[in-house]
């Protein structure tokens, strides 16, 4: 009896994370077929095969939605950034291996509705309340695992910091430059270039003064 208790309660947590996963994947393939503004938390459960019912029962309003989407998407960064790092121990290029997984993630279909997010709870303070401690947290952790990742590999620290907050500044550019300009991006010349000039920003060689800390280029809150 005992035995099929436990059974029944882990298919009941085996069924709600499934119900759950599938919702978030709908919620997400919707922000980016329709951005941000054109999402609609009344599609979501068609969309995810489950009854509007489950949906509301586990995300009532859209700005449920909206958070536990986006918590999930850079939940997937992290772990991805994880497991690319773990990689890196044993690669003798893990600078290739921070370019691939931050290129990865800045152009991926869902970091558009990403930046829309952020733009909308730039003047929307409840959207803003939920959203920011997620990418917040998130982007914390995703510079951490890297300067941790290229601090062992030999990199000075401070400046490991420095070069992933650049490189992610410049991909920034090249998405909305590529996303909202009229203009063509040859973003593989644009990263043959930013990686031509790696070595310069990384400078191996070691002071035989202590290094000041360097001031923290990212001071805002970006995703």
């Amino acid at each position: 009896m005992a035995r099929t208790a436990r059974t029944s309660r882990r298919t009941h947590a085996e069924r709600r994370s499934a119900t759950q996963a599938a919702i978030l994947a709908a919620s997400i393939k919707l922000l980016i077929d329709d951005g941000y503004a054109g999402f609609k938390a009344s599609r979501v459960a068609a969309r995810a095969g489950v009854s509007r019912g489950a949906q509301e029962h586990y995300y009532p309003k859209k700005i449920d939605l909206i958070g536990a989407a986006t918590r999930f998407a850079m939940d997937e960064a992290v772990h991805h950034a994880q497991s690319l790092a773990a990689s890196a121990a044993h690669s003798p290029d893990p600078i290739a291996k921070f370019l691939a997984d931050s290129e990865h993630f800045f152009f991926a279909p869902i970091y558009r509705a990403l930046v829309e997010i952020m733009i909308a709870a730039h003047s929307d303070r409840a959207l803003a309340r939920v959203i920011n401690p997620i990418v917040r947290d998130a982007r914390q952790r995703l510079n951490s695992i890297w300067a941790d990742t290229l601090g062992a590999a030999g990199y000075p620290r401070d400046k490991a910091q420095q070069f992933i907050e650049l490189t992610h500044y410049m991909m920034r550019g090249v998405f909305l430059v590529g996303y909202w300009l009229p203009y063509q991006v040859d973003r593989t010349a644009v990263m043959a270039a930013w990686r031509s000039l790696t070595p310069a920003i990384l400078e191996l060689r070691r002071s035989a003064t202590p290094r000041r800390r360097s001031a923290r280029l990212d001071d805002g809150l970006m995703v």
